[in-house]
Formats: structure tokens, C-alpha cells, sequence
């Protein structure tokens, strides 16, 4: 009687075990990144948590994400939603606001990043760490999305570029390869050197972008007329980003 006693508790955790761990499955499962758009949905209630995202961190209980419209974290279960809006900009990108009038999901607004736990700001730094997909973070405030080949100042919100090829990280610089130039980040001064190809990105999109960098970064950002008035070691690096890229085509 005792060991059948005994058989039972065990077959009663087992199936609670069982149960817990299909539901978190089951629970992210429905959670899901559309390929084309990025949007992030809860598919059991057919949400939108943010239409368009450059980074997420799923644990047990919610996922964490960054995007266009803000950082969040989602209660997977109960279909919360804490999240400090605002919107991502830059010259390519459009607007990607998302808003939850008749939402399914209970939407907590933040004010400002501090509002969210300490626990919370530890996991969002580990999401933006995660080098999942190409992902890179820089000196707690560039980051390269693994989602798209997007080129973000947090700090600013500003996409710097939305057509990243390559990276290089050495001691002193970032160093960006992207389809229409070069783009350099000092690490100690956050000083940034830009090198535009108006031959591919065209006169009309080189002053929009020249534009918008130089109301954000004022005196902190260099435009380059040639490719010779980078260093010698950067320009090469940045050739090779460029050679390794044509090569892979």
C-alpha cells in the first residue's frame, strides 16, 4: 500500500512537471518574429507587441525586446506589456509606432528606462549583449542588430545606418562597412568619421544622411571627402571588411 502510495505522488509530479514545462513551451512558441517584417506577435491572442523589433531575450516567465517603437518587457502568460515608448529614427527608416486602443495585452507605459526593476535592466543588458544572429554591442551604447542590418546610437535612438556589411571592434575604433561607405566610431570620444560613395548612394540620400548626423553629433562627427583621408590601418581594415563582403556575394 505504501510503495502504490508512493508510486502515486511520484506520478503526480511527474505530470505536473510534465504539464509546466509543455505549457512554457507551448507559451513561447506563440510568440514569434515574422521573417519579412520583424513584427513581434503573440499569436494566441493575434497581438502585435511591437511592430518592428532589432533584438529580443526570451526567459522562463517573458520576453524582452528593442525596437523601433521602444524597449519592453512581455508577461507571456498574462499578456502584460511593460514598455518605455519611443521611436527609432534616422533617414531611412519610417514610422513604427505601435498602439494597443482595444489590445488584448495590458499595456504598462514607463517613463524613463530607470522606472523598470533592477533585475529587468540586468536582462536587457544581457539581450543587447547576445551575440545571437551577428549581434554586437559597443560601449554600452552602439549596438548592430542581429535582425537587420541596422547601425543604432541608443542613446539617440538614431539609426546611423541601415545597410551594414560588415564590422570590425579593435581597441580604439568601430569600424563600419556599409554598401554606400565607411563609417569610423572613436571609442574614447565618441568622435564619429564618415565616408560616403556618392557614386552609389547618390547625392540626394548622401545630404539627408549627412544632415541628420550633423544635427545629433554637431562638431563630433567628420565627414571625408576621400577614402585617403582615413589611416592607413583603418582603411585597410575597412577594405577588407569591403573585399570579404564582394567576396561572399
Amino acid at each position: 500500500m505504501k510503495k502504490a502510495y508512493i508510486f502515486i505522488v511520484i506520478a503526480i509530479v511527474s505530470l505536473g512537471i510534465a504539464i509546466y514545462h509543455h505549457y512554457h513551451q507551448v507559451a513561447h512558441n506563440n510568440i514569434v518574429v515574422s521573417t519579412q517584417s520583424h513584427e513581434l506577435v503573440d499569436t494566441s491572442i493575434d497581438e502585435s507587441i511591437s511592430n518592428r523589433i532589432l533584438a529580443v531575450y526570451p526567459t522562463e516567465s517573458y520576453y524582452y525586446y528593442l525596437g523601433y517603437d521602444g524597449i519592453g518587457r512581455y508577461d507571456i502568460k498574462n499578456h502584460i506589456l511593460d514598455v518605455l515608448e519611443f521611436e527609432v529614427y534616422g533617414d531611412e527608416s519610417g514610422p513604427f509606432k505601435t498602439y494597443h486602443p482595444k489590445s488584448k495585452i495590458v499595456v504598462n507605459r514607463k517613463n524613463k528606462l530607470s522606472d523598470f526593476s533592477k533585475e529587468d535592466l540586468d536582462t536587457f543588458e544581457k539581450m543587447l549583449m547576445n551575440s545571437e544572429r551577428g549581434a554586437q554591442y559597443f560601449n554600452k551604447r552602439w549596438y548592430r542588430s542581429g535582425y537587420e542590418a541596422t547601425f543604432l546610437d541608443l542613446d539617440n535612438h538614431l539609426i546611423i545606418t541601415n545597410d551594414v556589411r560588415g564590422v570590425k571592434d579593435t581597441p580604439t575604433k568601430i569600424l563600419i562597412f556599409n554598401v554606400s561607405g565607411f563609417i569610423i566610431i572613436d571609442k574614447e570620444t565618441n568622435d564619429m568619421q564618415v565616408y560616403f560613395d556618392e557614386s552609389i548612394a547618390g547625392k540626394k540620400t548622401r545630404d539627408s544622411a549627412v544632415s541628420i548626423l550633423k544635427h545629433v553629433y554637431g562638431e563630433h562627427l567628420i565627414i571625408l571627402n576621400s577614402i585617403d583621408q582615413i589611416g592607413e590601418n583603418e582603411r585597410n581594415i575597412l577594405l577588407q571588411l569591403r573585399d570579404q563582403y564582394i567576396s561572399k556575394k
